[in-house]
Parts: structure tokens; sequence; C-alpha cells
């Protein structure tokens, strides 16, 4: 069966607007920051500045550092806490970062865990965000995005 001209315009349009013109995904690292509780653990979430909802400490990679380093200080920044580091990655999440009026920009961040030996009441970003600790079940009912929510239920210390 031979192509119309409209089959062709249409095809041709579906891969200019795909793959081709989406914006890339951007990076960040993620401190999945835990404490032993009881006979489980609990998870620490902050919420963000913006919205309010709960999510893991994260931010921006640095070339001058680690990544794992970096969720670290992305940990002490926003929830004051300090604690021991895995330098391996324990997974990666997908979320929308939004970013000033309406502009939404597509993440994903890759997760370290800390577990928390300390918890500072002075810290950079202490006032502008609640922080909480949950079980693995709560915290995953808490956050919004179904990576994190899944990373979350499955992290076994």
């Amino acid at each position: 069966m031979k192509p119309t001209e409209f089959s062709l315009k249409r095809e041709l349009t579906a891969l200019v607007t795909g793959a081709w013109l989406r914006p890339p995904v951007a990076q960040q690292v993620a401190a999945l920051c835990w404490r032993r509780a009881g006979e489980g653990h609990e998870v620490l979430l902050v919420t963000t500045r913006g919205r309010g909802q709960w999510m893991l400490p994260k931010g921006w990679p640095k070339e001058s550092k680690p990544d794992a380093e970096m969720a670290a200080v992305e940990a002490y920044e926003e929830a004051g806490v300090r604690g021991v580091l895995d330098p391996s990655p324990i997974g990666s999440f997908h979320y929308e970062k939004r970013i000033g009026m309406g502009t939404v920009m597509e993440c994903e961040a890759t997760v370290y865990a800390l577990e928390v030996s300390e918890q500072l009441k002075t810290f950079p970003e202490a006032g502008q965000r609640e922080i909480g600790w949950f079980s693995p079940g709560e915290a995953a009912a808490n956050v919004e995005y179904a990576d994190l929510s899944a990373l979350l239920t499955r992290f076994a210390p």
C-alpha cells in the first residue's frame, strides 16, 4: 500500500515532536537518610520549598565532588543530618521539578543511602522545610512519585 501525503506528514510530525525535540532529563543526586527504629528502620523526608511535598533531600551534582558526597551535602543542608554514607547508589527515581512560572523540568535523581548518626538543630535550610521520620510504608504513601515510593518500600538496610 502506497503511503499518502497525509500519512507521511503525520509520521514526520510524530518524529519531529517526539524524542528528537524532548529536552534532556536533568540529573540530580538524593540521600535516602535512615535510622534504626525498633526492629526495623525509619526514613527521613523533607518538604520541598515550593509546593511543600514530601521528598528525599536532593540537589545538583558538582564536578568537583563525587555524587554520593553531594547527596550527603544535600542531606546536611536540607535536613541537618550527618552519618555513614554508602558510596554505591541504591537506585533512582524520576520526578518533575517546577521552576519559574509553570515551567516543568524532568529530572532523574540517583539515590545514596545515609545511615543517620547525628541530627542538628541548626543547618543551612532550617526553617525552610518540614522534616519528618516515617516508617518505609508511611514514607512511600506520602511521596508523589511512583518510582520514589517503590524505592522507599524496597529499601532494606
